[in-house]
């Protein structure tokens, strides 16, 4: 209502509105006037819905995408922790090597292949120095001591080389895991910066 609406009081508008209605041109512009501003109310209500509704969508999906950010960064940190503690294993050392690359992983993988290798091959020198002791007339227990020690060296190196295969198997993947999670991270920090 405007400030000269106001001004008036009731009995002046009712006064002002008979006779404006006495006359047809009068009731045709009162009606023509409510049918337009209740047209403008009406879209102006309209327009307000769409951008509450807007906004509670959008407000929706980035707690929802908040959240998977959140649990990405955590895969993402896990898998770092999990890479570095894999890297951390070695002979005599007891600590974990922060920021361990890729590459420091899959020279782990190769030691284990190379390990493996060199079992199988004292297990070889066992036995052969096994077969030479015998032919050369040692005591047989001994013999079939050293024989049985070997065969168990050869079934621990076949366990100790499907381990080794299976953690270079586990660092492939999580390497690969950490490549997407890291551009799925990147793409989400790109499209937040956007915003």
């Amino acid at each position: 209502m405007s400030d000269a609406a106001r001004l008036i009081d009731e009995d002046e508008y009712d006064a002002i509105e008979q006779a404006v209605l006495e006359t047809p041109r009068g009731r045709w512009f009162l009606g023509e006037y409510a049918r337009r501003h209740k047209a403008a109310d009406t879209e102006e209500v309209i327009g307000a819905i769409e951008k509450l509704y807007d906004l509670a969508r959008e407000t929706a999906a980035e707690a929802r995408f908040g959240f998977l950010y959140h649990e990405m960064q955590e895969m993402r940190r896990t898998i770092g922790e999990t890479r570095s503690a894999i890297a951390a294993v070695k002979p005599g050392e007891r600590h974990n090597h922060d920021g361990t690359a890729p590459d420091d992983l899959a020279a782990i993988a190769e030691a284990a292949d190379r390990a493996a290798g060199d079992i199988v091959q004292a297990a070889e020198r066992l036995q052969e120095i096994g077969e030479k002791l015998r032919a050369g007339g040692a005591d047989a227990d001994l013999c079939d001591e050293i024989e049985t020690h070997a065969t168990g060296i050869f079934m621990a190196s076949s366990y100790q080389e499907m381990t080794g295969k299976r953690i270079g198997l586990i660092v492939k993947a999580l390497a690969a895991m950490e490549v997407h999670i890291a551009r799925v991270v990147a793409l989400w920090e790109e499209e937040a910066r956007k915003a």
